[in-house]
């Protein structure tokens, strides 16, 4: 069975690791994505997580997301995405995460041949020295699906960069609300790339995080894609509280 893991948000850090010795599970933790513990309690985050996560493995960080275009033609914009994932990845490394789950934010809204040319080069750009970094740590980065209309685009981030600490990772709930292919088919398709996944659930129309189970997604066929395609890749449970996503994991062993 592939690794399980749920997701932390806000204050139930502790709870939700409590929980994950408790069951067996890895932990992911998002408080550096976000710019307040970037900038003003850095160091007591840290020092908060590492007295939380004891024992808990996988433990995997997801890295800063908001506005950060690291594609940008404007050099200033392109060195403040390096500077908040220098030190989100920095956090990471410290606590001893294994993954750092970073949006691949292709902008499809973009229709220009120049723009879709110069994606994936103008990424790893950006994202190569940081795959360095994370080597020494034996850390892998994971391309995450945000906009992006089908699978081929992680997978040419994954062919061209060619580095043994970039991997892909599968958000089921952004492909409900943004692509007209279903998950099975972008894991099938993704396979051997495929490190990480968010699994959630929504209506279709938003990214509302709901359980696994109580909104549109297929899931029987989503995991008989997993358990042929990925049997390796973590499955991180990705709702907002704790509760849900305990319902979410039961769910999932349940299904396998």
């Amino acid at each position: 069975m592939n690794p399980l893991a749920i997701n932390t948000v806000g204050d139930e850090l502790e709870l939700s690791a409590a929980y994950c010795r408790a069951e067996n599970l890895g932990l992911e933790f998002t408080a550096f994505a976000f710019p307040h513990h970037l900038d003003h309690d850095y160091d007591s985050q840290i020092e908060r997580h590492l007295r939380a996560v004891g024992g808990i493995k996988p433990l995997l960080a997801h890295g800063p997301f908001f506005e950060l275009v690291v594609t940008s033609h404007d050099p200033a914009i392109v060195e403040v995405a390096r500077r908040r994932h220098s030190a989100a990845l920095a956090a990471a490394i410290r606590i001893g995460a294994s993954y750092y789950i970073a949006h691949a934010n292709y902008l499809p809204l973009i229709r220009h041949t120049a723009y879709r040319n110069r994606w994936a080069e103008s990424t790893l750009d950006f994202w190569l020295p940081f795959a360095d970094e994370a080597g020494r740590h034996n850390m892998t980065i994971c391309f995450e699906n945000v906009w992006e209309p089908g699978p081929e685009l992680q997978a040419e981030l994954i062919t061209k960069g060619n580095h043994p600490h970039l991997r892909a990772s599968f958000d089921n709930g952004h492909t409900l609300v943004d692509s007209k292919i279903p998950s099975d088919k972008w894991i099938a398709s993704l396979g051997p790339f495929l490190a990480h996944c968010h699994l959630h659930d929504n209506s279709g129309e938003m990214d509302e995080h709901k359980p696994v189970g109580e909104g549109k997604e297929n899931w029987g066929r989503l995991i008989s894609s997993i358990k042929k395609y990925a049997p390796g890749a973590v499955l991180v449970t990705e709702s907002d509280k704790l509760a849900l996503n305990k319902s979410s994991i039961d769910k999932l062993r349940s299904l396998f």
